[in-house]
């Protein structure tokens, strides 16, 4: 026979860094049914989600009812996370902003794509034994084809009641000073870069939604306009 659900003591929950709640509130029924369908009146605004159950030892189950969402009024200005994630990576040596520089001081061979194996070793004196061959010396990148160049992704994590109408326009398009950035005081030597706007990830959460906005960091010379200059989802692409 069913019987009104017992609720327990021991009720858990949290809020996260971008104001999503989340509660775990345990109840006991007598029948697997019950287990399945229960769903009693909390008097909470968080919007039921999921659940589990397993059966005790006396035949009755023990139902975990999961909620999860944000209040009305939705999260404070303050429950947004930001992160810069940093990185190295290996970009072809002709990208390098000082690349007009290296290959006429290390002799680079446009035909072959790559810097010379030797160099005049201008240092050298030139003796009548020499029989007037110049000298050389090893060209210290002869072989390199790639430099180590800084990058950096841009991460801004909040939650909203709705999907803002303009989260999905302006992807892949250039962006001088992503919102929030200021904070990490990036050097001023790196004036010349800018970011381009990633797509989003959006994910729902009982009655919120989870955004995470991504910039991506351009090269040393910045990201060229010619190429992405138009959002990817507007304008007819």
């Amino acid at each position: 026979m069913s019987s009104t659900p017992l609720q327990t003591t021991g009720i858990t929950g949290g809020i996260s860094e971008t104001g999503i709640a989340t509660i775990e509130v345990p109840v006991f029924v007598d029948t697997l049914a019950e287990a399945l369908t229960v769903l009693p009146n909390l008097g909470i605004l968080l919007p039921y989600r999921s659940r589990n159950f397993s059966q005790e030892d006396d035949g009755t189950y023990k139902v975990v009812l999961h909620f999860e969402g944000i209040a009305p009024q939705g999260p404070d200005d303050n429950q947004v996370t930001f992160e810069l994630d940093t990185s190295m990576a290996e970009d072809p040596i002709q990208t390098h902003p000082f690349f007009d520089t290296l290959k006429t001081k290390y002799a680079w061979d446009a035909v072959k794509e790559q810097f010379a194996e030797l160099l005049p070793d201008t240092g050298g004196q030139q003796t009548a034994l020499s029989g007037g061959s110049q000298k050389t010396k090893k060209n210290p990148l002869f072989g390199v084809e790639n430099w180590l160049s800084v990058g950096a992704t841009f991460r801004k994590t909040y939650s909203a009641l709705t999907i803002p109408s303009t989260i999905l326009r302006g992807i892949g398009t250039i962006v001088d000073q992503p919102p929030g950035i200021a904070q990490f005081n990036i050097p001023s030597a790196a004036k010349k870069r800018n970011w381009l706007k990633l797509a989003p990830k959006i994910k729902r959460k009982g009655n919120a939604v989870e955004i995470t906005e991504e910039y991506m960091l351009s090269g040393p010379n910045g990201w060229i306009a010619d190429v992405y200059g138009q959002a990817q989802l507007e304008g007819g692409q």
